[in-house]
């Protein structure tokens, strides 16, 4: 669904992707795209055919990364903080929720976690592929391998965990455009959620981790409380924008364009270097396309009953 605001504000949001994408420090997952087909597809499962309910989760399952592109403190710590394996910090937002709303996005948030939800297979250890290291990042192995000599050629001798990096989201980038091949709508439905999100959301948001993140950061819980629901409404701009990018007939060389600007500048190279990285950058997306399609319809199906499974044997349901 598109309108006119989000036409007018779509050049300002692919700014604010294009900046995020590639710079370092952020936790490998499944991207935007990819939770929102997973999502999608335990709503169906559950019976869960109300559109709101549907834009609710969907946000959800991506709003546990509302901090994560901001590599500055106290963001790091707060993402660090609900990605964290060794806790249930996810369960916080489920646990403040108490309207329709509020559940669905709660429920969409803890499908998401790093510890038993989809990003668990995504880089802990995968369902089908990937088991012990997670699917995006044994692809991202074999694509660095196959890659590396052509990033080499263009730009001399590169750290291998440099380019391990780069093929991270080239991976997670590559998945997102095929779940745009299985389901063409996928970039309207990631604009219709954010756009349509409960204005719940911030406040929940605010509620369930005020507190602790007072105390991670050092701030006031007036201040933090602003944080939060500030970073919030960036996260929400920025989901619609991609969402929008996902929807072009040029929707690759979008995304390739903004990863070469930002690649070039995570690999110290001289302003305006970007454009002569957009082949390289668009070759890899498509690589790491070819790379994924033979299976990756079967992991995200995999994923989706794993979550499903660990989600009622937590007592995630209403």
């Amino acid at each position: 669904m598109k309108n006119m605001g989000i036409i007018r504000v779509c050049s300002v949001v692919m700014t604010i992707l294009v900046l995020s994408a590639l710079m370092p420090g952020r936790s490998h997952s499944w991207n935007a795209a990819t939770h929102a087909y997973i999502e999608e597809r335990l709503c169906k499962a559950q019976g869960q055919l109300d559109d709101g309910v549907l834009n609710n989760r969907i946000y959800g399952a991506n709003a546990v990364d509302i901090f994560n592109d901001n590599f500055t403190s106290p963001y790091v710590q707060f993402a660090a903080y609900l990605h964290d394996t060794a806790t249930d910090n996810f369960m916080k937002a489920w646990d403040e929720a108490g309207t329709g709303a509020e559940l669905a996005f709660a429920y969409g948030f803890v499908s998401h976690n790093n510890t038993w939800g989809m990003d668990s297979t995504a880089h802990v250890s995968g369902i089908t592929y990937g088991r012990g290291e997670g699917y995006v990042i044994a692809k991202a192995q074999v694509l660095t391998a196959m890659l590396k000599p052509l990033l080499e050629e263009q730009l001399g001798p590169l750290p291998d965990d440099v380019v391990v990096d780069i093929c991270h989201y080239l991976v997670e980038y590559g998945v997102d455009f095929l779940v745009r091949t299985i389901d063409p709508s996928v970039g309207n439905k990631l604009m219709t959620a954010a756009q349509f999100r409960s204005e719940e959301v911030p406040a929940l948001l605010a509620n369930a981790y005020t507190v602790d993140f007072s105390v991670i950061a050092g701030l006031s819980l007036d201040d933090t409380e602003a944080l939060i629901e500030t970073t919030e409404g960036t996260f929400r701009v920025w989901m619609m924008g991609y969402g929008w990018a996902l929807t072009q007939p040029n929707a690759l060389d979008l995304v390739a364009e903004g990863l070469a600007e930002v690649g070039a500048e995570y690999l110290g190279l001289p302003p305006g270097s970007g454009e002569a990285l957009v082949p390289t950058v668009k070759q890899g997306i498509l690589t790491a396309m070819a790379l994924c399609a033979p299976d990756i319809d079967r992991e995200l199906r995999a994923s989706t009953g794993w979550v499903n499974g660990k989600l009622s044997s937590h007592g995630i349901s209403w």
